[in-house]
């Protein structure tokens, strides 16, 4: 149970760890004061000068802890030993202080937090985890403390900064948060309940991606964790071969067919030599009204879903490399920031060979009724889009759009 003594005392040791001598690792300029009573506003609510009771009890547990040289005591004038108007810390007994409320002194900590994250910050494998240690190093060098969204409890802290280790090293394939979970903090439940959105921030922040629009499962898979195995979709006549001579055929399947991350990473894609395109659609419902309602012999229509995770880049760079250098590869996404990066990143990270295909001013302006408005920051970060050598074919596009303030989601071509 908590004392009285120890309460005051953490109400105090609380003033000074936010105190500016603290934080700023000089000597203490000001007195660590709590007031009681006669001031605009109690530090100490269990100060209530209308319960005797707990009146009395305070004022003890004050006294006691002046006697032994740990704060000094100042009454309200003519209620000497009845109402306690400040009490205040004794710098000189701060560590007894600390000891006695039973609490580690956050200098400590500090200190402790500071040689755990340079430390990990040498040994982790990817820069977006390097970022947010460096991060939480500049905060501690400022502020004494951790940030608010680091934990503070001790336990899980310790999980936490083996989560960044254990999600920032490479692996050769994904692994299930509850695998990870079981594996690493040996509760299967653990980083869903205490860190899965403390990394999803981290992520969203430090990741070199525009993560914006991306979903929570996308975010994670960027790193090579999932909650369900992912999936690839496409349809057209391609098979797939698998090292032991198994096979599988999608060009009888009206609605393609889907692979797992895991059988895609095996299988060979095998295409018909009558394909001559590949088209890789950003957006679900714009794949299936294409493979439904435009079938052709000809073209192999893929699901790109958006930001891809590495697996599923790695799908896409086996489909392309088994193309052959005759066929077009085609990207089609919404005209839009997202749409263009994509397009980029496809250029970028798979093929040169890339094609934007019903992205341009034609489309724009033959839909502009069902066209959206963007706002000033979402324009500035479209100018930027100007300088990506990938996009120059889509220059023209990009340059109109910005005249005309407006963007245009693929789904409004069906």
């Amino acid at each position: 149970m908590v004392t009285i003594e120890q309460q005051l005392l953490d109400a105090l040791l609380d003033r000074y760890e936010h105190s500016v001598g603290f934080v700023e690792g000089r000597g203490q300029q000001r007195r660590i004061l709590l007031h009681l009573y006669g001031y605009r506003q109690n530090d100490f609510p269990l100060y209530d000068i209308d319960d005797s009771g707990t009146r009395k009890a305070v004022n003890a547990a004050a006294q006691a802890l002046a006697n032994q040289g740990f704060v000094s005591v100042e009454w309200m004038p003519g209620q000497e030993g009845h109402i306690l108007r400040r009490v205040a810390l004794e710098l000189s007994a701060v560590p007894q202080a600390y000891a006695l409320a039973g609490r580690q002194p956050l200098s400590d900590i500090v200190t402790g937090l500071e040689r755990q994250l340079t430390a990990l910050s040498e040994n982790v494998g990817a820069d977006w985890a390097r970022q947010y240690l460096q991060e939480q190093l500049d905060f501690l060098a400022r502020n004494r403390r951790p940030s608010a969204a680091f934990p503070m409890d001790s336990t899980e802290q310790k999980e936490w900064l083996t989560v960044l280790r254990e999600a920032s090293a490479p692996r050769l394939e994904p692994m299930l948060e509850r695998v990870f979970s079981i594996r690493f903090l040996g509760d299967s439940k653990a980083f869903a309940l205490r860190h899965r959105a403390r990394l999803l921030g981290v992520l969203k922040k430090h990741l070199p991606l525009d993560t914006s629009d991306m979903s929570d499962e996308e975010l994670l898979r960027q790193i090579g964790l999932e909650r369900y195995p992912e999936l690839f979709s496409l349809a057209g006549s391609i098979a797939f071969r698998w090292p032991d001579g198994r096979s599988v055929d999608a060009a009888p399947l009206s609605d393609g067919l889907q692979l797992s991350a895991r059988d895609a990473a095996v299988a060979q894609p095998i295409l018909s030599r009558e394909v001559d395109t590949l088209l890789f659609i950003e957006n679900k419902a714009n794949y299936y009204a294409q493979i439904r309602n435009h079938f052709c012999p000809r073209t192999v229509v893929v699901f790109h879903g958006g930001c891809y995770s590495p697996q599923r880049g790695q799908f896409f760079r086996r489909l392309c490399q088994s193309a052959g250098p005759s066929v077009r590869l085609l990207h089609w996404g919404d005209i839009d920031l997202g749409g263009f990066e994509m397009d980029s990143r496809l250029r970028r990270e798979i093929d040169p060979r890339f094609v934007a295909w019903q992205m341009g001013c034609e489309e724009l302006r033959s839909h502009r009724e069902q066209a959206i408005s963007f706002s000033a920051e979402y324009a500035s970060k479209l100018v930027t889009l100007l300088a990506d050598p990938y996009l120059h074919n889509s220059y023209d596009v990009i340059r109109y759009m910005l005249s005309e303030g407006i963007r245009l989601e693929q789904e409004a071509l069906l």
